[in-house]
């Protein structure tokens, strides 16, 4: 191969752009062809990160500043702590938080993946189960973890990088790790392939074309999703279970996936997934909790589920009642609390009596043991059986407000008006409106 080209105006809208730059072969010449690019060469930094676990790690270093250093390109690196038996999912991470300090939203890491990497990673994930997104491979542009990523070589082999290293002279370093078949996949590179090649010697360009069918058929499953999203009036932190089962299964986990994924960027793997779908699957015995890392930062959040919902909460979503609130309120203005805010509205028949604007209310929270006897009831019951039986989750539970008069529990939020202090059916009455606070 003569010549790499590579699209200068791809990189433009980018301040900077920082080339992962490791000193073996395929990083060695994008670094050589990103320098001789004029309008780029200013904008360029070259990165190197010494995972200092080969006894070479350190000259690999010293040649890739060297090398920068001829190219005038700038040169930044990391060397990692000496750790035994390193993992590549370890490896990975630090690398992705060497490139997160490094770059903004607002610049670009250039990376040397080829058609080589593309064909062993959609292998690597089969074997690791996967589904449509996965079989699609390497993007040639992400962003992750709020870093921008773009994979110019994707559509070329190793081979042909090799070729015009050799023409151009461009030296690089050979790591003696790729050679041995401690991870899965040098073992997949040094092993399977090899073995299946033999055979099956177009196995290369049968995955690539798996991997665009994929890509193809997710955009498509992605269409769908989105317009079932809009359909079912689902919103970035709730799914109403009623608005979605006239779906098909198939259709309704593409929604959850999708909304889960897309809509609220989590990092979600096969098996947490399969988790919800399994337990929306059976009969509902009672609400769910599962936990997901989201995909721009280490917080976390919940996934709660019960016979009518599907919600996403935040770990830091903070919205319990203190237990010893004690807030006085006229039964008129609106009045915020820490889980929302509380205010009425006139109706007939329905509600607080009006006679009890004069004494006003106290606002509480739930601390065990309340009884109420909801309007209509036959007899009193204990609040917590109240909420199992209208199927108020757990988490909601410790945000519902109660509302005291004359030291006695006359309603339960907007849910129930104790009998004692509900307007009669004749009158107008006050009707609680309470407006939970969004996670």
């Amino acid at each position: 191969m003569s010549a790499i080209k590579i699209n200068s105006k791809d990189f433009l809208k980018f301040k900077r752009i920082g080339i992962a730059l490791s000193g073996g072969l395929d990083s060695s010449v994008l670094l050589n062809v990103m320098a001789n690019k004029p309008m780029l060469k200013d904008r360029i930094t070259a990165l190197h990160v010494n995972h200092n676990i080969n006894t070479d790690a350190d000259r690999w270093e010293e040649f890739c500043s060297e090398q920068s250093r001829k190219l005038g390109i700038p040169f930044q690196s990391l060397k990692l702590n000496k750790t035994d038996n390193p993992s590549e999912d370890y490896l990975r991470s630090k690398r992705q938080e060497f490139f997160r300090q490094w770059g903004g939203d607002q610049d670009l890491i250039v990376t040397a993946h080829h058609l080589d990497d593309q064909v062993e990673t959609i292998l690597f994930r089969i074997f690791r189960g996967t589904g449509i997104k996965g079989i699609k491979g390497i993007n040639q542009f992400s962003t992750i973890d709020g870093v921008n990523f773009f994979r110019p070589f994707l559509d070329i082999k190793k081979h042909d990088l090799k070729e015009y290293a050799l023409k151009n002279n461009i030296p690089w370093v050979e790591d003696d790790s790729n050679e041995e078949s401690n991870f899965s996949r040098n073992k997949i590179r040094n092993l399977i392939l090899p073995s299946i090649r033999e055979t099956w010697s177009s196995i290369d360009k049968a995955i690539i074309k798996l991997s665009k069918d994929a890509d193809k058929s997710k955009q498509i499953l992605d269409e769908i999703a989105q317009d079932d999203y809009s359909s079912t009036f689902s919103t970035h932190g709730l799914i109403k279970l009623a608005r979605i089962n006239a779906l098909s299964k198939p259709r309704k986990e593409n929604l959850i996936y999708y909304w889960l994924v897309n809509i609220n960027g989590l990092k979600a793997n096969f098996a947490q997934i399969d988790q919800i779908y399994t337990y929306l699957d059976r009969e509902l015995v009672g609400p769910a909790s599962f936990h997901f890392k989201t995909i721009e930062g280490e917080s976390g959040v919940q996934i709660i589920i019960n016979s009518k919902e599907i919600r996403i909460m935040k770990d830091d979503h903070k919205t319990k009642l203190p237990k010893d609130l004690n807030l006085e309120w006229n039964l008129k203005d609106n009045i915020k609390i820490s889980s929302g805010e509380l205010s009425v509205v006139e109706s007939l028949g329905k509600g607080l009596s009006t006679r009890y604007l004069k004494e006003g209310a106290i606002i509480r929270a739930r601390v065990g043991g309340e009884r109420c006897k909801p309007y209509g009831r036959k007899k009193s019951q204990k609040i917590k059986n109240l909420f199992q039986e209208y199927d108020i989750p757990d988490w909601k539970r410790e945000q519902i407000p109660l509302i005291y008069i004359n030291d006695k529990i006359a309603a339960v939020g907007d849910l129930w008006v104790c009998e004692d202090f509900h307007t009669p059916a004749a009158e107008k009455g006050l009707s609680i409106v309470w407006k939970e606070i969004e996670s």
